[in-house]
């Protein structure tokens, strides 16, 4: 690699067996081909809009050597714009500053199939360090070019390189050697993600057992990414510095070792690993925490899937392939981490466990379909799940649910309790739990809703019933109800009819106003003054305020909230922005938020964070950071009886 000059000069060496006469190779469209040759000599080849096509000579195992250049210099942000794509639109670049390689962008020749064994050699100039899949088998600085090499003893997929001037890190954890590739000022940090790392991996070898790779790296990008590669984190130095990141977002590239780089996804049927990840990495982790943290995450997807996904951008999940907006990532992340959710209940934590082990043994180093997902928790329930997983796998959203005709009668010595549950149409094939609470305590009920849409239940108590709570722990997925879902940003993210409106108080320009509405996936969102909004508009749209309104009646912030803002401002002056959403006065008419710098230059610092804290509906920035941050209540109207009223 020549950094300054944002130039790969490679040369690939591929061995084919007996037979192959006609070959064609991937390679980068800008690349320069400069030889092919055999056994020492120049062979025939064409090179053409990113493929290359070699003519082989006869013989046992044909060598090829190809040597090439290209230039890869795609332009980095040093603010990137939030969004759901992790490169920030960078396939590869190499500069002075690092250098990213992704697989996709084709830096090597790649062949049309995964080698049975692959070695790269790495160069650049001393004190820069390069990084790729497999073992490290040498590291070396000499003449002024450093060296790595690294082998992969079971290739995977299209390797990625990252290369920058790091200091590194090493030790053996879990049966596995462990790296850290840091910058100098992240350095002292390697110490914290190595520990997190010998956990996790110990943590997931139980669980699912061997590790696939030949290491575990975790590296820093120039960039804020956050990549799982075979064998390697690719983390940007922003996100490395996050507190959380060693405990969240390092488990969840933890997993994908196995989900999804150990083994690939079959997409003929649809994205599984990233449900299954997050799943297995982002809930399960907070469920061994807490209960109440497990139940919280499992309520958030509901409501992420509510207020972003409608029936204009939903889609079933044998069509999720990648995230690219708020709604596909509630939808292939959120909705398939509650499909696992629900497969884990029907069958028993021993029978999913033991698929997850099965798969990993089984199809290591291949590929897996949703279909073979089914087989083996199939085979470890006993029971073939292939009818009813098909059923949630096809079909587009998922079931509403509403309690009526609930009563409660004497019954001898106790109570019964009876009802109709409502299904929306056509129903899905749902165990829908309800729990009826006591004044000695909760009596949980199962309702089987196969293909009705309404079915009776009756419930026995000993004693009086206090109230009827449909599905509380959040077990299924399920569509909630707008009375369930308290006012949030991804509120303002799912909308589909916002208005953004700009108050004599505003103290930010126009164009920043619009840039964190297009942060926020409302790039499309009409933008006008407070004088031209009429009074039927106000009522009947979602709205953004940029600063207070002078008709006060339209945003009427809580006293509390009030008193907590005009503190921060007190303490930090114009370091200070508000963000906050609320339901729509009266009820059930979407949301209204208010977008209220101090400053244009709180404006210009905090507008672009907003969209990372997608399940709040109360935010203060100041002094540089986030303050306080804040939902408020649902109401969850439709799914509870009180029968204390």
């Amino acid at each position: 690699m020549e950094p300054e000059r944002h130039l790969v000069v490679g040369q690939s060496s591929i061995v084919f067996e007996h037979g192959a006469e006609r070959v064609l190779i991937r390679l980068a469209e800008t690349a320069q081909v400069e030889s092919a040759r055999a056994a020492g000599k120049e062979i025939p080849f064409s090179f053409a809009r990113g493929t290359l096509v070699l003519e082989l000579p006869q013989g046992e195992n044909v060598t090829i050597t190809v040597s090439y250049r290209a230039e890869f210099n795609d332009p980095v942000s040093r603010n990137p714009a939030a969004g759901e794509d992790p490169s920030y639109g960078v396939s590869a670049a190499i500069t002075a500053e690092g250098t990213f390689l992704g697989g996709g962008s084709h830096w090597y020749p790649v062949p049309s199939q995964v080698p049975l064994c692959r070695k790269i050699s790495i160069t650049a100039p001393a004190g820069i360090e390069g990084i790729t899949n497999g073992a490290r088998i040498l590291r070396e600085t000499s003449a002024g070019v450093t060296k790595s090499v690294w082998q992969e003893s079971r290739p995977v997929g299209v390797p990625s390189v990252s290369a920058g001037p790091y200091l590194i890190e090493e030790r053996q954890a879990a049966g596995v050697t462990l790296y850290s590739y840091l910058y100098r000022d992240n350095a002292n940090l390697a110490p914290r993600y190595l520990d997190a790392a010998a956990k996790y991996l110990s943590f997931y070898q139980g669980l699912f057992g061997p590790y696939p790779f030949e290491k575990f790296a975790i590296v820093e990008n120039f960039f804020p990414t956050g990549y799982g590669f075979p064998s390697f984190t690719l983390l940007g130095g922003t996100v490395i510095r996050l507190p959380f990141i060693a405990d969240t977002s390092l488990p969840h590239e933890i997993v994908h070792s196995w989900w999804g780089n150990g083994i690939d996804v079959d997409l003929s049927q649809g994205n599984w690993c990233e449900g299954l990840v997050t799943y297995l990495a982002d809930y399960l982790l907070m469920e061994r925490r807490s209960p109440a943290e497990a139940l919280e995450y499992r309520k958030q997807l509901l409501i992420d899937y509510a207020s972003l996904v409608t029936a204009e951008n939903d889609f079933p999940l044998t069509s999720f392939v990648s995230r690219s907006d708020p709604a596909s990532r509630a939808i292939g992340y959120g909705k398939g981490a509650m499909l696992f959710h629900m497969i884990r209940s029907q069958i028993g934590d021993d029978a999913f466990f033991n698929a997850l082990r099965a798969i990993a043994r089984d199809r290591v180093y291949g590929s897996a379909s949703w279909n073979d997902l089914a087989a083996a928790f199939s085979r470890s329930a006993g029971r073939d799940l292939s009818p009813w997983l098909g059923e949630w796998l096809s079909r587009p959203g998922g079931p509403r649910f509403s309690l009526s005709q609930v009563e409660k009668k004497r019954q001898g010595d106790g109570w019964l309790v009876t009802g109709t549950v409502y299904q929306s149409s056509p129903p899905f094939d749902v165990r829908l739990p309800l729990t009826l609470e006591t004044e000695s305590g909760v009596i949980e009920s199962v309702v089987p809703v196969r293909d009705q849409n309404s079915v009776r239940f009756a419930i026995s108590t000993p004693v009086p019933p206090q109230r009827l709570l449909l599905d509380p722990e959040a077990s299924i997925f399920r569509i909630i109800s707008p009375s369930e879902i308290p006012a949030t940003v991804n509120s303002i993210k799912g909308s589909t009819s916002l208005v953004g409106v700009i108050t004599k108080n505003c103290k930010a320009p126009p164009e920043l106003f619009k840039a964190m509405l297009d942060s926020l996936s409302q790039a499309d969102a009409r933008v006008l003054i407070e004088s031209a909004l009429d009074p039927a508009q106000a009522q009947s749209d979602d709205l953004v305020f940029c600063g207070m309104p002078q008709n006060l009646s339209l945003l009427q912030i809580p006293q509390q909230l009030n008193t907590a803002y005009k503190s921060t401002i007190a303490a930090a002056g114009d370091d200070s922005l508000l963000f906050v959403v609320l339901k729509h006065n009266p009820p059930g008419r979407g949301v209204i938020a208010l977008f209220q710098p101090e400053s244009r230059a709180a404006a210009e610092k905090y507008a672009a964070k907003i969209t990372h804290y997608g399940k709040y509906g109360v935010l203060i920035f100041s002094a540089g950071s986030i303050r306080i941050k804040g939902t408020g209540i649902a109401a969850g109207e439709g799914r509870l009886i009180d029968f204390l009223n």
